[in-house]
């Protein structure tokens, strides 16, 4: 199924505010990525504060460029259907490893783990916009919102709530 510039492969989930779907990315000069397609959903698409915040949440994402923070790449609208693309996280998330795992992680998965989002929590918090603090807060940080890719790494995704300063709009 084709969206503006992307060709739809599969969903991969569905939330109160959008879906997400892995895409492929296509540019009229031929350039190809496969990523993450977040797309709010038509009951939001018609509400102005539903679109601002999401406009917000995709402007300050894109900022956030840390290994431990999968990547926001673009942003924009097809048809009145605002759309973000995000680095494709392909390892699965936290929540579904750890049912898996039927047991307790072990020791020093948990201490990478803590470390890893540690680390993704103090950089978005650090982090600086036009010489102003942004103070950015994720305030959702949950097994199904960190991802493990291929290599291992944990990824910290969906800002959706987070708290800024240098937000317009309440969360």
């Amino acid at each position: 199924m084709r969206f503006g510039p992307f060709e739809i492969e599969r969903p991969l989930g569905r939330g109160g505010m959008a879906e997400t779907f892995v895409a492929r990315y296509r540019t009229t000069q031929g350039f190809e990525r496969t990523v993450c397609l977040k797309r709010i959903l038509a009951e939001h698409a018609a509400s102005p504060d539903f679109v601002s915040a999401f406009q917000e949440e995709a402007k300050l994402a894109m900022r956030l460029v840390h290994p431990h923070i999968a990547q926001v790449y673009d942003f924009g609208d097809v048809e009145g259907t605002w759309w973000m693309s995000l680095e494709l996280v392909g390892g699965g998330d936290l929540r579904t490893l750890l049912k898996e795992l039927g047991q307790p992680m072990p020791v020093d998965l948990t201490l990478l783990l803590a470390i890893d989002l540690a680390s993704a929590l103090e950089y978005a918090h650090g982090l600086v916009v036009d010489g102003r603090a942004a103070n950015l807060v994720h305030r959702d940080v949950s097994p199904s919102n960190v991802l493990i890719d291929e290599q291992g790494n944990f990824k910290l995704v969906d800002f959706g709530i987070a708290k800024s300063t240098l937000s317009s709009s309440e969360t």
